[in-house]
């Protein structure tokens, strides 16, 4: 029996895609990385639209018309950086595709552009253009890995009615409780213990 993977709903049409290349390419990877070094000299307090437009070396209006907002801005470079170094995985199994997200989220939790982001994240106040920000890349996070989540319906492994970004939030939850409340080792044998756990309580549903 042939089977479709379900599309990310964030995913852009092939056509439109296909679009986006040279110098828009270009543009888009020196915002994303004028946003890092914002983010990383002066915070998400001190963050200016206008610098990142300067530090890419394109003009203001370029960056509103493509991101209305710098909530959505924020989100779109965030989640840039994220999608590089936390790739979707397609291990065969979800228990291999859990073990290698918490890993990838632990080596990327020690980095500097990972520690950067949590304290921009976490680091002001709960303002309603940080909460925009955080709901929008979390949003695209969770969309990325629906996929994911449908290959293992297909395989028996989750119920149907098993939501996806709860079943995120109880994997990667005790990750960041481990490495910035705790400030225990989030070792190999911790992120089994973790997944385990997960697959257990889909198990009991």
């Amino acid at each position: 029996m042939t089977t479709r993977t379900p599309t990310s709903p964030t995913e852009a049409p092939p056509s439109k895609k296909h679009r986006i290349g040279g110098r828009s390419a270009r543009v888009l990877e020196q915002v994303v990385e004028a946003v890092a070094a914002e983010l990383r000299e002066g915070g998400l307090a001190s963050f200016s639209v206008p610098r990142v437009a300067q530090r890419a070396g394109v003009h203001t209006a370029t960056i509103y018309r493509r991101w209305p907002t710098k909530a959505e801005l924020l989100a779109f470079a965030t989640g840039r950086l994220a999608a590089e170094a936390l790739p979707v995985p397609d291990t065969g199994s979800l228990r291999g595709d859990l073990l290698a997200i918490l890993r990838d989220v632990r080596d990327f939790l020690d980095a500097p552009v990972g520690e950067m982001m949590v304290a921009a994240a976490f680091g002001v106040g709960n303002t309603p253009e940080l909460q925009k920000m955080l709901r929008l890349y979390w949003s695209e996070r969770v969309a990325d890995r629906r996929a994911m989540f449908a290959r293992a319906r297909l395989r028996g492994e989750i119920w149907p009615e098993d939501d996806p970004e709860e079943l995120i939030e109880r994997a990667i939850g005790p990750v960041y409780v481990r490495r910035f409340i705790s400030r225990r080792p989030v070792d190999d044998g911790f992120i089994e213990r973790t997944v385990d756990s997960v697959l257990a309580f889909v198990g009991q549903r």
